[in-house]
């Protein structure tokens, strides 16, 4: 069994891999978003040019309307009407389909980009994950499927949310699809690795899920306005963050959600520590960790403001 040492050797080789992913989506991101501006740019200036012809047209449009309407000829007037608001109508359709949300999934779709990153993360998962797999004593079969595993879950998730952006999905359907995929990656995860190299990774995943519900807990902690919390009350609302706020099964995914419910599903997992935390919590402290929750919540909403905008969901 992997000693004490060999586990956060793992820990730390995970943590890496976990920041050098984060880097590697943002300098990715960081490129298509500069394409997609300037595809957006090029597409802005062509709809201004049409703008310019609508507007000539609504000119024309008001002399006209105003010559029948001495003449009396309502018919034509009518007619112009309707040419003038199929115009604008063609317009406005023209700019959402040229929008950024649709420009990104373009960029998610090409295949070269798709080739390119995938042979980007082959790299880098190997290279993260090396020191797991020396741990597990795993064989290159072993190493390779692993591998493949973790890019073709990935290309799943890229898919979804080039579908969801061209409103080829909807969300519940993509909701369900990730976590039927989550389930086949984790019976795939065991079939790869073994039992006892399933429960070594899980055991290592647990280990970041507990470093991640004591950092939050740690703030908390700096945040109670003069009503600490003791050894005992922090070990037990320790698990209530692990359990409900650090395992909560949330993504990119569900940014797709209406606003309203995002709030509302997140804020039930807060609900339910509260509830319990009642139970061990003076008034004081609850009161303070309640205050805690709300700008917790309203800061999140406000990340998740930002997301939506850079993919353009309205």
């Amino acid at each position: 069994m992997p000693s004490p040492r060999h586990i956060q050797i793992a820990l730390l080789a995970l943590a890496a891999l976990a920041a050098g992913r984060q880097f590697w989506r943002h300098t990715e991101q960081a490129r298509a978003l500069s394409s997609v501006r300037a595809q957006l740019r090029s597409e802005s200036q062509a709809l201004e040019s049409r703008k310019l012809a609508v507007d000539a047209l609504e000119q024309q449009s008001a002399e006209l309307q105003h010559a029948e309407r001495r003449a009396g000829n309502q018919a034509l007037l009518s007619l112009m009407r309707e040419r003038a608001a199929a115009t604008r109508d063609a317009l406005d359709a023209t700019a959402e389909a040229h929008s950024m949300g649709n420009a990104l999934a373009r960029v998610l779709d090409n295949p070269d980009q798709q080739e390119l990153e995938r042979e980007s993360k082959r790299l880098e998962t190997r290279a993260g994950l090396g020191t797991l797999f020396r741990l597990l004593n795993a064989s290159p079969e072993q190493i390779d499927a692993y591998v493949e595993m973790t890019l073709d879950q990935e290309q799943r998730k890229s898919e979804r949310m080039s579908a969801l952006l061209q409103a080829r999905l909807t969300v519940d359907q993509a909701l369900r699809q990730r976590d039927i995929d989550e389930l086949e990656v984790e019976n795939r995860r065991r079939e790869i690795l073994g039992d006892k190299g399933a429960e070594f990774f899980n055991g290592i995943c647990d280990g970041m899920r507990n470093d991640e519900a004591k950092r939050l807990l740690k703030l908390i902690q700096e945040n109670m306005s003069g009503n600490e919390l003791s050894p005992e009350q922090s070990e037990r609302l320790q698990g209530l963050i692990k359990s409900e706020l650090v395992d909560i099964h949330m993504d990119d995914t569900d940014l797709f959600r209406p606003v309203d419910e995002w709030g509302r599903v997140f804020g039930e997992h807060q609900e339910k520590v509260l509830s319990a935390a009642a139970g061990f919590l003076t008034p004081a402290q609850l009161d303070a960790l309640k205050g805690l929750a709300a700008y917790d919540l309203g800061e999140r909403q406000k990340q998740n403001a930002l997301k939506r905008g850079a993919l353009g969901i309205k």
